[in-house]
């Protein structure tokens, strides 16, 4: 065991992590629950940097108590290693699904692993059976020591597991590589686990944990916050492209119907939760490899590079269906409904703007036509209540 480096290793874990606290401060002040959990996993990992740098320093000293710290510095540790892989399973749900009632229902079969982790560890203070601290104060771990460490590949196991199917219900994401938090902290936790002696688990993490927070720099940019969907600046920068390079595209624009009626009649939140579940419509009518966008505050683009016409209106067709599903089941307060327009870019030399235009003419020409009928079947009832009286 190399004391110094193993203090160098944990002292390297918490000043990324500083930085991290203090470079994230944009992200933090978002308030949702996803980067609240992303604020905690950092300070857990802060934590466990310096209670594992102490227990390392703690091994083989003698002094009044020392028994006791030491359990308690251990148990905190192994404690934290399954909380925090805990905590990346639910932020990944959040990061994904963007759905805190997901989280709530799943919570209580989720947490049953890091509830038998502590139960285990407050046995293990008497039965030493985890781990065991000797006569000599010096730390062992013993054979049901390394249940935690299947806990803890159970948990990111599961996250990719649901990265996997959430892939295969809406397609991919960007600006969530996984694979950047779990390599380093993989190979970190097999090392740790095979050589005792080796400290570099939560210098690991801290490095994971760099990696999210630079994809979230993209995602502040180009993300809505709100729907989950790509903003405004991430289509014009997909446009450009299309454009520089004159790939032929279609693109549906979609407005969702008396959305200030939702506003107006059950408050801002529930409008909120409206384009949440109107997003979550359109993605997954969207074909693969197709751009979602919320475009406005109502409204919304599905680009479709190479796509054709005929495949836009297929996309319009799921679009309609998915909300009549959503109408009949799970009895919301509203409806949702949709106006579309469809517009087909050729390339040779026509503009993003004119593109644009013509989705947003043929969108407006639907919506005319939805109101006109409206007002029709409205006139026609009163003239019928008229009649009758």
């Amino acid at each position: 065991m190399n004391l110094q480096a193993i203090i160098v290793t944990n002292g390297i874990g918490c000043a990324i992590l500083i930085m991290l606290l203090v470079s994230s401060k944009l992200v933090r002040q978002r308030k949702n629950s996803a980067d609240k959990l992303f604020t905690a996993i950092i300070l857990l990992t802060a934590e466990a940097c310096v209670t594992e740098a102490l227990t390392f320093i703690l091994d083989g000293k003698q002094f009044s108590g020392a028994k006791t710290t030491d359990l308690a510095l251990n148990s905190l540790l192994y404690l934290t290693n399954i909380t925090t892989s805990f905590l990346w399973l639910e932020y990944t749900d959040l990061r994904l699904y963007r759905k805190e009632e997901r989280i709530k229902r799943s919570l209580p079969w989720r947490i049953v692993l890091v509830v038998i982790g502590l139960i285990g560890l407050i046995a293990n203070l008497k039965y030493e059976f985890i781990f065991s601290i000797d006569e000599n104060m010096v730390y062992h771990r013993e054979t049901a020591g390394y249940a935690y460490y299947v806990i803890t590949f159970i948990y990111l196991a599961a996250s990719v597991i649901l990265r996997r199917r959430y892939y295969s219900e809406y397609g991919k994401i960007k600006f969530f590589p996984m694979f950047i938090f779990l390599v380093p902290i993989i190979i970190g936790t097999a090392v740790q686990c095979m050589f005792y002696g080796v400290s570099v688990v939560w210098c690991s993490v801290a490095i994971g944990l760099m990696g999210i927070y630079m994809s979230l720099q993209n995602e502040l940019s180009y993300i809505d916050a709100l729907t989950g969907l790509y903003n405004r600046n991430y289509l014009n920068m997909i446009l450009s492209d299309v454009y520089r390079r004159n790939i032929p595209s279609s693109g549906i624009m979609i407005d969702l119907d008396y959305f200030k009626s939702i506003n107006d009649t059950y408050g801002h939140n529930t409008g909120d939760v409206a384009l949440i579940e109107a997003a979550s419509i359109i993605r997954s009518a969207a074909p693969e490899h197709s751009i979602t966008v919320r475009y406005a505050g109502d409204e919304f683009i599905v680009l479709i590079r190479g796509g054709g016409k005929q495949q836009a209106e297929q996309t319009i067709e799921k679009i309609y269906r998915g909300a009549g599903i959503f109408n009949r089941t799970g009895g919301h307060k509203y409806e949702l409904s949709f106006s579309t327009g469809i517009g087909v870019y050729n390339g040779n030399d026509e503009t993003t703007e004119a593109f644009l235009h013509r989705m947003d003419q043929d969108m407006y020409e639907e919506k005319k036509a939805k109101h006109e009928r409206r007002e029709a079947e409205e006139r026609a009832m009163m003239a019928r209540i008229a009649g009758n009286q």
